[in-house]
């Protein structure tokens, strides 16, 4: 595939980076709770469900606090 130069589009469901999570209250208590369900899978011997839940929480904590941009704002350095 070509490189246009264009930033590829995420799917909708992977899109973190809306305007719901503009509050840091909001992506704090996303990633916690993320957290709490992997905790409890660990609790109830889950360990798949527990890689699950981690691997989702690890990303949403990477794009909520380390990456996060709406699209279209920040692009413009102009």
């Amino acid at each position: 595939m070509p490189d246009t130069g264009k930033p590829r589009k995420r799917h909708p469901a992977l899109n973190l980076r809306v305007s719901f999570f503009l509050p840091m209250w909001r992506r704090i208590a996303t990633v916690a709770v993320i957290t709490l369900w992997c905790v409890i899978e660990i609790l109830y011997g889950n360990p798949w469900w527990a890689l699950l839940a981690a691997g989702i929480g690890v990303y949403a904590g990477y794009v909520l606090f380390f990456d996060f941009d709406i699209e279209g704002e920040g692009a413009s350095d102009e």
